[in-house]
């Protein structure tokens, strides 16, 4: 063979080969391994069961084959490993899930809806957290429960050996089937619902088609037939006018599966031969110009109109495309097909051309400029407590609002007792609270008022049943603040709690099916309607406080009512409706032709309070219920809201809220309680007992229960919310940089405590290129557990906070190495050598395994130190472990995004041996570097990272690579190095082998 053919066959060979190498292989299907844990079919299952819980195999109930385990809960409670628990062990020997990604096993929980706390025990006896999970239970139904195993820490998974599970609700559950798995298998999904069910409606019913499934598509046939994905798919809602079967099915195209069928059946009382037309939007003023839809479900009508106000025929406009309307019009409409004619129908439509603050709903949005203008976001608070008094959150011993009301006027009267309440209200709320509202940067409060107020016994208006809200409205309008109206008790109670001011019926109160106070309720809105029609800072109307006492079609249908009688008077304000509990408890507003309207749910995660894993799922739970199991077109209020004591939780979840657009009003503005989570001010005014003291002592304790008076900021979460109502706040804060760990030496020394020792170490990081890693190797001393941070030379840090401003912070990153959430612990320390110690804020410590953000409110700092004159701190970590900090700086928020970097990255030397530069301030407390007037980072300054990540969804708590939820094991996985399964370095391989084989080609050819 000549040498240039046998060279040309190598030279391709080589082309092809490497060419081979850069593409991919094709990657199978990975089947999902499952390791049994245990079935419970064995006689001699080993099972515990703690105080107040019964277990058994039971041969009632089973997912698969023929027992489970019986787990009866006796007493309702908070189940614990001491009490309310069971736990059971695997079936031979302990179980190796170091390579699972999930524990799945299959409950039937026969009380409802419920999550449930799960822990996993090693071989070593070492077991996780006792903690909620997200996943909730459905009621009298085998279903696959799923923990994710990278929310499980502090264990050994390669060698598991017991699984504890805990309920809170008295009753009986069922389980079956435990296995750990590294996928989740398929499941069939939920079948289709209906907000009607069958049965005989007049003129016509409008269904929806809903499932618990979420966005997986839904078919159905209207001839009885079975459906599939070939079927009409459901899109909107149905008119049923003529007697039908509609069957349904939910389809999921991943998996191929379909659900089980789903059949409801109509019939339909005295029939429409056609309907009359709709228009969209509805009767309203708006602003310049408005485009006007018609429609009608009848197939095959036609529509005619006229815009004089005459009576419209089929010798009228015959409609073809929406109406532009620019002027003040009255739209009047016909349907029309072939010898019938609906009824004639009337929208009236004004237009303005003056800019406004009223507000009406855009999509999902709010928009000033009557739904024409700016966007608006409300972002606030409520002012519970201030006309409806609650025990556990006023000065008051009384179960309820009602029994104050009764008790004080049998006591002294009527006019006595009416004397008494308005002096509590006189103090509670003034203008002063208006202002400091106002001043937190907020744009709204939602005000919660009752029909104690407002009606007689019979139902007619009190002569001052507007005095208080009329002084309230006006007040916020002085200041440019919306107010939400919220009926908040309505009469006979719409749920027979506390908070309705009514718990005499207190299973759902006495409201629905109720006619007379259903009546009363819906003339006290046409009252309300009719006072406030025009007030352009009346955000909208909250109709119905927590509806608890109806669910599902009752509690729309009311809904309804009270949108009619509304919409007759008053056809601009926003309409608020709430949810019990969720997005997918309320309807498509489709369904009810319901227009210029916001849904309103009130979020409390309740099952780990203070656990920032926990409410972390909790909010992002929320966010998949609204955006993928409804997506209803309309603005979300979440009208009442706490997260409770961590202020991570506060911090993402607000995050949340502003990144989805979603309005919002925490509850509350203040509250009884020092240092309760429920308020911007807490405080301990002296409660009156309605029962016992006097008039003389009723007044005295009354009189004190202003904001001013009895009560003080709750500065650690009316902080972080104040960064997010005014989010300019969280640049123009005064912020001091500290250190951020930049342009170091690698080589640089760091002064720590004799149980400690710290290095620069430029892989774990918040964000940036470097952080310091704290090895903590003694705990018995948290004076010797720290790392020393030092100001410069001829420096010293301020951390005194200035009259008439908001409280400083000092903030940071810390990467937790150990498996327990740990709080650190600060030195302060003045340039006399004066120093003072304290924990940050204990309720949000460093999160277990992950990058987190901690704060010290430096107001708390107690000592004799010199506060404008910090030269030192020292920050010590509680136990044994691994650390990281970063990003050190002193704020005032929580929120506060991270200072601009001083200038200059000084040089160690011996006298600072640290050699950072700390962005300090000289000695008169000034900041060398800082431009007041400019207080927003300069992203051209040196030594500066900008690029640090930021995630949306973690960068508020989690700076860094560290996500709380990260799978660290497989993390770990993904930073290997790895060329035998990196497609781009294939790919580089083969561009490379191809260049070379081609010279080589070539050369050859030449020489031959």
């Amino acid at each position: 063979m000549p040498k240039f053919t046998f060279m040309s066959i190598v030279s391709i060979a080589i082309i092809f080969i490497t060419i081979g190498l850069g593409i991919p292989a094709v990657k199978q299907a990975k089947e999902s391994t499952k390791i049994i844990f245990q079935d419970f079919e064995e006689e001699d299952i080993s099972f515990s069961v703690t105080n107040n819980v019964k277990g058994s195999l039971t041969g009632e109930e089973a997912f698969a084959g023929n027992q489970s385990l019986k787990y009866e809960v006796e007493t309702s409670g908070d189940p614990t490993i001491e009490s309310g628990s069971i736990s059971f062990k695997a079936s031979e020997k302990a179980v190796d899930a170091s390579e699972s990604n999930y524990l799945i096993f299959h409950i039937k929980d026969t009380q409802g809806s419920n999550t449930l706390k799960v822990s996993l025990t090693d071989s070593n006896g070492q077991a996780s957290n006792f903690e909620w999970q997200a996943v909730s239970t459905e009621k009298n139904k085998w279903i696959q429960y799923h923990v994710p195993l990278d929310s499980i820490r502090g264990i050994d998974q390669s060698s598991i050996t017991e699984i504890r599970v805990g309920q809170w609700n008295e009753g009986i559950y069922y389980i079956d089937h435990v296995y750990f798995t590294d996928s989740l298998p398929p499941t069939p999904p939920a079948s289709p619902e209906t907000n009607h069910p069958s049965g005989e409606y007049h003129e016509s019913v409008r269904i929806e088609l809903k499932t618990k499934a979420g966005k997986l598509p839904i078919y159905y046939t209207v001839d009885g037939t079975q459906p599939d994905k070939t079927s009409q798919q459901y899109t909107r809602p149905l008119t049923i006018t003529n007697d039908s079967t509609i069957t349904a099915v939910t389809y999921d195209p991943d998996h191929d599966l379909y659900s089980d069928y789903s059949t409801f059946e109509y019939t339909i009382l005295d029939k429409k031969e056609i309907i009359e037309p709709s228009f969209s939007p509805a009767s309203g003023t708006y602003f310049n110009n408005r485009s006007i839809s018609l429609a009608t479900p009848t197939e095959g009508a036609t529509i005619y109109y006229t815009l004089d106000g005459s009576t419209p025929t089929t010798a009228a406009n015959k409609y073809t495309e929406p109406i532009d309307v620019t002027e003040d019009t009255i739209i009047k409409a016909i349907a029309v097909k072939g010898d019938y004619q609906s009824e004639e129908m009337t929208s009236e439509y004004k237009i303005t051309n003056a800019s406004s603050p009223f507000l009406k709903a855009d999509g999902k949005i709010l928009r000033n400029n009557f739904g024409a203008g700016e966007q608006v976001t409300l972002r606030g608070t409520n002012a519970g407590g201030w006309l409806v008094m609650e025990e556990w959150m006023t000065p008051i011993h009384s179960p309820d609002q009602k029994t104050t009301i009764e008790t004080l006027t049998n006591r002294f009267g009527s006019d006595k007792a009416w004397e008494l309440i308005n002096l509590y209200q006189d103090h509670y709320w003034q203008e002063s609270d208006f202002d400091q509202v106002k001043k937190e940067g907020m744009n709204v409060l939602r005000l919660p008022f009752t029909y104690f107020e407002m009606l007689n016994d019979d139902g007619s208006l009190k002569s001052t049943a507007f005095d208080r809200l009329d002084w309230f409205i006006k007040e916020a309008e002085k200041r440019e603040l919306y107010v939400i109206l919220d009926l908040h008790g309505a009469p006979g109670s719409q749920n027979g709690k506390d908070h309705s001011g009514d718990t005499s019926h207190p299973d759902g109160g006495n409201l629905y099916g109720h006619e007379e106070n259903m009546q009363k309720t819906l003339f006290l809105w046409e009252k309300v309607a009719e006072r406030y029609k025009d007030r352009e800072w009346i955000a909208g109307y909250d109709v119905l406080n927590e509806p608890e006492g109806a669910h599902g079609n009752e509690q729309f249908e009311f809904y309804d009512q009270l949108y009619q009688a509304i919409r007759t008077i008053d056809h601009n304000h926003v309409i608020f409706f709430e949810a019990i509990w969720d997005p997918q408890d309320l309807p498509n507003p489709e369904v009810y032709i319901w227009e210029n309207i916001a849904y309103s749910y009130h979020f409390y995660g309740w099952d780990d309070t203070d656990g920032f894993l926990y409410q972390k799922d909790f909010t992002d739970s929320k966010v998949r219920l609204v955006n993928e199991t409804t997506n209803y077109n309309v603005p979300l209020l979440v009208g009442e809201f706490t997260l409770f004591n961590n202020i991570q939780s506060w911090d993402y979840a607000l995050h949340v809220y502003e990144e989805q657009q979603w309005n919002y009003t925490t509850w509350t503005y203040k509250v009884t309680g020092l240092g309760s989570s429920w308020g911007l001010y807490t405080g301990e005014p002296p409660k009156v007992d309605i029962y016992q003291d006097s008039e003389n002592e009723i007044r005295e304790k009354w009189s004190k229960v202003g904001t001013d008076t009895s009560y003080v900021r709750n500065d650690y979460i009316a902080d972080t919310l104040r960064n997010y109502a005014d989010p300019s706040a969280r640049t123009s804060d005064e912020r001091t940089l500290i250190t951020d760990f930049e342009g170091l030496d690698p080589k640089i020394s760091f002064k720590t405590g004799d149980h400690a020792k710290a290095s620069l170490d430029l892989e774990n990081r918040s964000g940036g290129n470097a952080s310091v890693q704290l090895v903590v190797e003694n705990d018995s001393d948290m004076k010797e557990q720290y790392v020393s941070i030092q100001a410069d030379k001829n420096v010293v840090w301020n951390i005194a906070d200035k009259e008439g401003t908001f409280p400083k912070y000092l903030v940071f990153d810390v990467y937790n190495g150990t498996n327990d959430p740990q709080t650190a612990h600060i030195t302060l320390i003045d340039q006399e050598g004066n120093e003072a110690s304290v924990p940050t804020h204990r309720d949000t410590p460093a999160l277990a395994t992950a990058w987190s953000k901690v704060p010290l409110l430096l107001s708390s700092v107690e000592g004799d130190i010199d506060k404008e004159a910090i030269v030192e701190i020292r920050i010590a970590m509680e136990k044994t472990g691994v650390y990281n900090i970063d990003n050190i700086f002193i704020g005032q928020s929580f929120a506060n995004e991270l200072p601009e970097p001083s200038k200059e990255v000084p040089e160690p030397d011996e006298e600072d041996p640290t050699g950072e530069d700390h962005g300090g301030k000289d000695p008169d407390g000034q900041n060398p570097d800082t431009n007041d007037d400019d207080p927003a980072p300069d992203k051209n300054l040196p030594n500066r990272s900008d690029d640090k990540p930021k995630d949306k969804d973690k960068k508020d708590v989690n700076h860094g690579k560290h996500d709380p939820n990260t799978n660290l094991k497989e993390d770990s996985k993904k930073r290997l190095p790895n060329t035998a399964t990196n497609v781009y370095n294939y790919l580089l391989i083969g561009i490379v082998c191809m260049l070379l084989g081609g010279l080589f080609y070539f050369k050859f050819r030449r020489r031959s």
